[in-house]
């Protein structure tokens, strides 16, 4: 038996490819954040960058333009102003035409203290931009067109699946977090919208900088984690990317913990 060998095969698209896909991040400029977006932008999507200094986010967009493919727009805004949430979400429309990706990764911790003695002002702030900011934001991409197909990932926190002694407000918030993101999996599972949450444990970043550079803090949270050391930013980005793409199309309401092993 002969094989036509003018006969081409078509190239798979893969799962986790992105293509055409429009992506806005906040908290897109350092840490976790600025590793999605990079994530993201491998993955062949055009990404959105949101944190509250222009400069910064014009910086991000400007390295993602110069080193891939793809396009990016730098949204300066203030999550916690829930007056900003549909401006931005309407620059990035008007921008790309479309918004498919939503990771709702800005987030605030203002006081290191025992939870009896978090100020009233500290509490709610860190409700403020950890919990309402992303439902606000939520409302307005769904509102702006983010339908079938599309995709919210809320970065929350192993903090909000077990204590944490001197976090405990935005442990709170975190589990807020958790609880919106099945609440809006159910809600939104009808329009084909997938919901879902990030659990990272201790990333390297400069939000986690008092318990990576404090060594009593720092050797007691690598003793606690199976592969005995902190995790880095590039390693929530995969994960990131994994739940935008359609390789995780049948994943929604889920909780992805990404540790080293903290919680096992």
């Amino acid at each position: 038996m002969s094989i036509n060998s003018d006969v081409q095969s078509t190239p798979t698209r893969s799962p986790f490819s992105l293509d055409g896909r429009v992506a806005l991040v906040t908290g897109g400029t350092k840490g976790i954040g600025l590793a999605a977006v990079r994530a993201l932008a491998a993955a062949g999507a055009d990404v959105a960058i949101c944190a509250r200094t222009a400069e910064d986010c014009e910086k991000v967009a400007a390295e993602i333009e110069e080193t891939t493919a793809v396009r990016a727009l730098a949204v300066p805004g203030h999550i916690g102003r829930e007056e900003n949430a549909a401006e931005i979400v309407k620059a990035v429309v008007n921008r790309f035409g479309r918004i498919d990706i939503l990771v709702n990764n800005a987030a605030a911790n203002p006081q290191f203290a025992p939870m009896a003695d978090i100020t009233a002002k500290s509490f709610d702030k860190v409700f403020q931009v950890n919990v309402r900011a992303p439902g606000v934001l939520v409302r307005e991409a769904v509102a702006a067109g983010l339908g079938r197909g599309g995709s919210i990932i809320n970065v929350a926190s192993i903090a909000g699946l077990k204590s944490e002694v001197m976090m405990g407000a935005y442990s709170a918030s975190k589990a807020a977090i958790i609880s919106a993101t099945k609440t809006l999996a159910r809600e939104l599972g009808p329009a084909g919208i997938r919901v879902n949450a990030i659990a990272p444990g201790v990333i390297r970043t400069d939000f986690a900088q008092i318990i990576v550079e404090t060594p009593q803090i720092h050797d007691h949270v690598v003793a606690a984690t199976a592969l005995g050391r902190i995790g880095e930013p590039e390693e929530i980005g995969g994960t990131v990317v994994y739940l935008a793409s359609d390789a995780s199309s049948y994943v929604t309401g889920s909780v992805v913990v990404v540790d080293g092993g903290t919680t096992a």
